[in-house]
């Protein structure tokens, strides 16, 4: 068997606009200023956590723990319930459709915590691709640490695999799971494309399938 792990957010799907929603709502519980939307976009990526320790910084306050805490249960409260405005990015379902029509296994290795990661995925009609899961809340490091991309090279039962994603956290993750990394490159990436270590670059999901033959084919 072959397989292809896939990001979420900045990869499969366009968050930020939902992103930037549960960041106001938390934010105005604090009684601070709302940040612009292209600002929260650029802390997307690390897992929520950091998201939150991003948004304490650019208020010019401590991250001391009760803070975090408190407002981080402020962001989950909304997060799972914010999908309104989430979207697929083109070519997505096409392309899923034809990688399990050639017979690969497919994986879902994402920094976003479990609950929302089910709740965007299942409303938007995703869930039904994955064979497997890694989230960012899980028993193991979040990316780019190599251990969630190895939770689901475990479950899938593969021989060859093919990671996609969009950011400098996704490089990392398959450099450090030996795996060859294909960038898609309308996503939250921040750096140029040729600081990311990659197999492959694509712009189109039309193109996915055929990367995905390339560097992860399926046994005749």
């Amino acid at each position: 068997m072959s397989a292809v792990i896939f990001d979420l957010d900045g990869t499969l799907i366009d968050a930020t606009k939902d992103i930037h929603l549960c960041a106001t709502r938390m934010l105005e519980a604090e009684g601070l200023p709302v940040l612009s939307e292209e600002v929260v976009k650029s802390f997307v990526g690390n897992g929520l956590g950091q998201l939150i320790d991003h948004c304490i910084a650019a208020q010019g306050l401590e991250a001391t723990r009760e803070r975090h805490d408190r407002m981080y249960a402020e962001f989950h409260k909304h997060y799972e319930t914010a999908v309104e405005n989430t979207k697929v990015y083109p070519g997505v379902f096409e392309a899923l459709d034809r990688l399990k029509d050639d017979g690969y296994r497919l994986a879902l290795c994402t920094n976003k915590p479990e609950g929302p990661a089910r709740a965007v995925t299942a409303h938007l009609g995703l869930d039904r691709y994955f064979d497997a899961w890694a989230f960012g809340d899980g028993p193991y490091p979040r990316k780019p640490d190599a251990a969630a991309a190895r939770h689901v090279i475990d479950q899938l039962h593969a021989r060859r695999f093919l990671f996609v994603g969009d950011s400098a956290v996704d490089a990392g993750t398959a450099r450090n799971a030996k795996l060859p990394f294909a960038l898609y490159t309308e996503g939250f990436r921040k750096e140029p494309i040729e600081q990311l270590t990659h197999a492959a670059v694509f712009s189109d999901y039309a193109d996915l399938p055929g990367i995905a033959a390339r560097f992860a084919p399926r046994p005749e």
